[in-house]
């Protein structure tokens, strides 16, 4: 019970304050401003959660808002199989260089891109050393599991055929993205939770940010 819970804990924190508020709110829709360090730190922790280098996150979820629920859209389950799109094993077509060229002239995003295999071998070796095999598999592998669970029930069952909606319980496994009619709603606003009882850990996350931002 142990291993899970303390797994999980870092899972929160890697789903919260480096996918929900880095990959998506800060580098997918510039929806707050952050000093270096912290693009650093979600370059390099990003592709723990199991979603891969940040310009290839972008990339497919900016085709996504472009194109939502259309047959262009990358993961809508109007058009792709069900399955796929719970499993996070949809076909992403090539991303054009227009939809992210913002993080084309940004180097550090461009050296992870390049660089992020190396990176995720490198640091499997370094939970190895540090850590051993048991926790290793927990702090290692087991958030890449919880990412593709969570992010495949978000696209999944946040779009229906009808309509965008906000999912409580997606919303625990996701850092604060169940919330997901509230973000199409208005996708530059940094708090997706908007009313006092929608939990958004992304946005406890951002709120620190800006904070350390502005006495730095």
């Amino acid at each position: 019970m142990a291993y899970f819970l303390i797994s999980f804990i870092w899972w929160l924190f890697l789903s919260s304050a480096i996918v929900s508020a880095g990959y998506h709110r800060y580098f997918a829709h510039r929806a707050f401003k952050a000093n270096p360090w912290y693009e650093y730190l979600v370059l390099l922790l990003g592709p723990l959660s199991g979603s891969g280098p940040a310009l290839g996150w972008v990339g497919v979820h900016r085709l996504h808002h472009n194109h939502s629920d259309t047959d262009k859209d990358p993961h809508s389950p109007k058009f792709v199989p069900k399955w796929k799109v719970l499993t996070s094993m949809f076909a992403v077509p090539s991303i054009p260089r227009k939809v992210v060229k913002d993080l084309l002239r940004n180097k550090r995003v461009v050296w992870f891109y390049k660089n992020h295999k190396r990176i995720r071998w490198a640091s499997l070796v370094l939970f190895l050393i540090v850590f051993g095999y048991i926790w290793t598999f927990w702090l290692f592998f087991m958030p890449m599991v919880y990412g593709y669970i969570g992010y495949g029930l978000l696209n999944t069952y946040c779009h229906t055929k009808e309509r965008v909606r906000n999912i409580w319980w997606v919303n625990i496994l996701t850092g604060g993205e169940g919330w997901h009619a509230n973000h199409h709603d208005d996708p530059r606003n940094w708090k997706i939770g908007r009313r006092w009882y929608e939990i958004d850990m992304g946005s406890w996350w951002i709120w620190l940010i800006k904070k350390i931002r502005r006495t730095e």
